[in-house]
C-alpha cells in the first residue's frame, strides 16, 4: 500500500514537472533569505563583532538589553507608534472600500482605486522626500499656507510633539490603497440578492453595512489584523528615512535601536538580540491575536 501510494505520488510530481520547476527558484530564494538566516540568531548568545575572538556569552547580551534605558525608550515609542499607526489606520481601509463600493460607474471605481494605490508602490524614501519637501519650513506648501493664514512655520520633522503625527500620516497615506483594494476584491463576492432582500424589509444603507457587508469581510478584516500585528514592532525604514537626532527621544524605535547597536557600533551579538526579542514578541502577539479571534469572533488564519 505505501509503495502504491509513493508511486502514485511520483507520477503526480514527474506530470507537473515543469510547474514544480517554475516554483523551484523562489523556493531557493525563500530557503537562502528567510530560512538560513535563522542560524544567524545564534549570535545573539555571542560577543561577535569587531572583535578578534568571539566566546559565548549566553544570556548576558538579554540581560543588558533589559537594563539599558535606551532599550525601554525604544520599546515604549514601539509600541506607542505601532499602536497609533493600527488604530489611526485600521478603520481607513475599510471606509474607503466601502465608499469605492458605493459608487455606481466601474470606471470610476477603478480610476479612484489605482490613485489611492499608487502610493503603495512608493519607497519609503521617495515617502520621506515628499513628506520633507511637503512640511519644510522654508518652501514647504504646508507652513506656506500657515503662513498665509497669520500662523507661525512648524518645524515638524524636527519637532517631538510633531513627528509621530508625520509618521502616522505618512503611514496612512503609503498602505491605505493596499488594503483598500483587498476589501474591495471582497465586497465583490457579496451575494447582491442579500442587498436586495434588506432592502424589500426596509434596511438602509448603513444598516446593510453593518448587517450585511461588515460581516461578510470579517474573515479578511482578522486576517488584515494578524498581517498588521505580524510586523507591528518591525518598523524601519520609515523611521530610518524620515527621523533625525532632534526626534531620537520620540522616534528611536527597537529596529533602528538594533541598527545602530549592532551595525554603527559593532556589538553585533548585542543587534541581533534585540531582533531576536523583536521577532519572538511578534510571534506572540500574531499568536494571541489569532487566540482571541478564534474564541470570541470563531474566526481563525492558524
Amino acid at each position: 500500500m505505501t509503495s502504491l501510494r509513493k508511486g502514485t505520488l511520483g507520477k503526480r510530481i514527474w506530470k507537473q514537472r515543469w510547474l514544480l520547476l517554475m516554483l523551484l527558484p523562489g523556493l531557493i530564494w525563500f530557503i537562502v533569505f528567510k530560512y538560513a538566516t535563522y542560524a544567524g540568531l545564534t549570535l545573539s548568545f555571542t560577543n561577535y563583532g569587531f572583535r578578534k575572538t568571539v566566546s559565548f556569552v549566553g544570556l548576558r547580551n538579554f540581560e543588558r538589553l533589559f537594563r539599558s534605558a535606551s532599550f525601554f525608550n525604544a520599546l515604549r515609542n514601539t509600541l506607542l507608534i505601532s499602536l497609533y499607526n493600527i488604530v489611526f489606520y485600521f478603520p481607513f481601509p475599510i471606509l474607503i472600500a466601502l465608499l469605492i463600493n458605493e459608487l455606481g460607474s466601474v470606471h470610476s471605481k477603478r480610476m479612484v482605486q489605482f490613485l489611492i494605490y499608487i502610493p503603495y508602490f512608493f519607497s519609503w524614501v521617495v515617502v520621506g522626500t515628499i513628506f520633507v519637501n511637503l512640511l519644510s519650513p522654508s518652501s514647504g506648501i504646508v507652513n506656506q499656507i500657515l503662513k498665509n493664514l497669520g500662523m507661525e512655520s512648524i518645524y515638524f520633522m524636527s519637532d517631538v510633539k510633531w513627528f509621530r503625527k508625520v509618521l502616522i500620516v505618512s503611514y496612512i497615506w503609503k498602505q491605505m490603497g493596499y488594503g483598500a483594494v483587498i476589501y474591495v476584491a471582497t465586497l465583490s463576492t457579496v451575494d447582491p440578492q442579500l442587498y436586495e432582500a434588506a432592502e424589500i424589509d426596509g434596511c438602509g444603507r448603513f444598516r446593510q453595512v453593518l448587517y450585511i457587508t461588515l460581516p461578510t469581510i470579517r474573515p479578511t478584516i482578522v486576517t488584515m489584523l494578524l498581517l498588521n500585528l505580524s510586523h507591528v514592532l518591525m518598523i524601519f525604514d520609515q523611521v530610518m528615512v524620515m527621523y533625525n537626532a532632534s526626534v531620537y527621544s520620540v522616534s528611536d524605535v527597537l529596529q533602528t535601536y538594533s541598527y545602530r547597536e549592532g551595525i554603527l557600533t559593532g556589538n553585533l551579538g548585542f543587534g541581533t538580540a534585540v531582533s531576536l526579542f523583536v521577532g519572538v514578541v511578534s510571534l506572540c502577539l500574531v499568536m494571541g491575536t489569532n487566540w482571541i479571534s478564534k474564541h470570541f469572533l470563531e474566526d481563525s488564519i492558524l
